[in-house]
């Protein structure tokens, strides 16, 4: 897709840190009263998605999953189609860079840690006085000579 001559959009994203499995929200904002008939979303410089605009509406979203290792940059650009099927392109928006950060853990797993942890951290005491009872029942070792100790 190869910018124009109309004026830029503005490109928000309603984070700039996202961890995998989260949904953001990338929204380009039309010039008012622009001849747009077509806002086209880029990842990386590349279309991801084209959404037809609406009469009366000058901002777009576009949700879009995060997935490890895909930290990427979003911009947009609107298209108007004239009379004669003639396309017109705007200028690009600003880049905006979406930084993901750490592996995704399932929730089942981090309950799962949490847990154990907990269970481990709890029964710390309870193992140190079994063992201080086995060991305070256990008979003294017979040394040498025949006397045991005290």
């Amino acid at each position: 897709m190869f910018p124009g001559d109309l004026p830029a959009p503005q490109i928000l994203l309603d984070t700039v840190a996202s961890r995998p499995g989260d949904t953001v929200v990338v929204k380009c904002k039309v010039p008012a009263f622009s001849p747009a008939t077509r806002v086209i979303f880029c990842r990386d410089g590349k279309d991801l998605a084209v959404q037809p605009v609406q009469e009366g509406k000058y901002a777009y979203d576009l949700r879009y999953d995060v997935r490890a290792n895909s930290s990427t940059s979003f911009a947009c650009l609107y298209q108007h189609k004239g009379d004669w099927n003639q396309e017109t392109n705007s200028l690009l928006s600003t880049s905006r860079f979406l930084r993901v950060t750490g592996p995704a853990i399932p929730l089942w797993v981090w309950i799962l840690r949490s847990t154990l942890l907990l269970l481990l951290l709890a029964s710390a005491p309870l193992i140190t006085w079994v063992l201080g009872k086995v060991a305070a029942t256990r008979p003294e070792p017979a040394r040498p000579g025949g006397h045991r100790g005290k």
